[in-house]
């Protein structure tokens, strides 16, 4: 009779369970080069995550990071460990999501995180409806003032207007957007209607906060075609005199609506207030550069049912709100890019 299997205890499934915990935060750490940052992404404290890594470096008797006052960097055993990490990791994803997938429930919880006027100006109307259709999901909905940066959050998806320059996850294109400059009617009869880019040296402008930078974005134009010609030549950089800067759009729209000053933002956001007359399109045959709007998530195969169908939401809630912007959606999700890490 061949010698039976020992049972797996309780106990041994639980350093399993465990390993699995250790090595996650292991490759956050490694992935952000930051205790601090990694902490964050997990929602654990700074020194949780520093006893996780250490108790990973006393199992495995190596050491894995070299720590300073400054700078956390990978021993080559930790870049050894990571390199085989990440392909461990991302099957123990994809697994879980197969059988979600199999089932083609979209259920579970989602997590999104995204700038503040996406969420309140083209997702919350719709949203309701949208999880009324899928009652089986618990969205954690994240606004923020991050336009452009990718500070690693928790999340299953992320908006963003630029690409983080070194990543290893998916994304789709969901649509493109220019900016377009307003007044209010009360600004206009006190100050005058600017006409070419020059008078804007003349008039007082409502700027929005970089959070990258913690400066206002520059005003950037590029010329409108004229009858077939474009006006390139007028097209730069200007950077009026600021009245106000701020990081959040209801504020801005505040001030705007107070004849503060001219103010720049995207047409779904202004509309409702160019309809009701409170505000005025100024500089018409001068718009901004095109801004294409991401979503990001984790790479996994095959994608989880409920990151699919909120990044189809995302891109129909781009097309209900300004037909044309919207980037085209791929049959299948899993046709989205991945951008090489650098």
């Amino acid at each position: 009779m061949p010698p039976r299997r020992k049972a797996t205890t309780a106990s041994q499934a639980g350093q399993r369970l465990a390993l699995e915990s250790l090595l996650r935060t292991f490759a956050e750490v490694a992935r952000w080069a930051s205790f601090s940052q990694a902490a964050r992404v997990l929602g654990l404290s700074r020194a949780a995550v520093s006893a996780q890594v250490a108790q990973l470096e006393q199992r495995l008797g190596v050491p894995l990071l070299n720590r300073t006052t400054r700078s956390v960097a990978l021993t080559p055993e930790g870049q050894r460990l990571l390199n085989q990490t990440h392909p461990v990791l991302d099957q123990l994803d994809a697994l879980a999501n197969e059988f979600v997938h199999s089932r083609g429930e979209v259920a579970g919880a989602l997590k999104v995180e995204a700038p503040e006027f996406i969420g309140t100006r083209l997702m919350a109307q719709p949203l309701v409806a949208w999880l009324k259709a899928h009652p089986q999901i618990s969205l954690n909905l994240r606004l923020n003032d991050r336009i452009e940066e990718f500070v690693g959050q928790d999340a299953d998806i992320h908006l963003r207007f630029e690409l983080p320059t070194a990543h290893h996850l998916r994304y789709r294109p969901l649509g493109t957007f220019r900016l377009m400059t307003v007044a209010a009617p009360d600004y206009l009869r006190q100050h005058g209607t600017p006409r070419t880019l020059a008078d804007l040296a003349q008039h007082r402008v409502i700027d929005y906060l970089n959070s990258r930078t913690g400066k206002p974005y520059e005003w950037e134009f590029e010329a409108v075609a004229l009858r077939g010609r474009l006006r390139s030549a007028e097209a730069r950089r200007v950077t009026p005199p600021s009245v106000l800067c701020c990081n959040h759009t209801d504020a801005a729209l505040v001030a705007l609506r107070g004849g503060l000053g001219l103010y720049r933002d995207f047409p779904f956001v202004l509309q409702p207030l160019l309809d009701s007359g409170q505000v005025v399109e100024v500089l018409p045959l001068f718009t901004s550069p095109p801004y294409t709007l991401y979503a990001l998530w984790r790479p996994a195969q095959p994608v989880a049912p409920r990151v699919a169908a909120f990044v189809d939401f995302l891109t129909e809630c781009i097309q209900r709100a300004v037909p044309g912007a919207a980037a085209p959606a791929p049959s299948q999700i899993s046709a989205a890019r991945v951008r090489p890490k650098a």
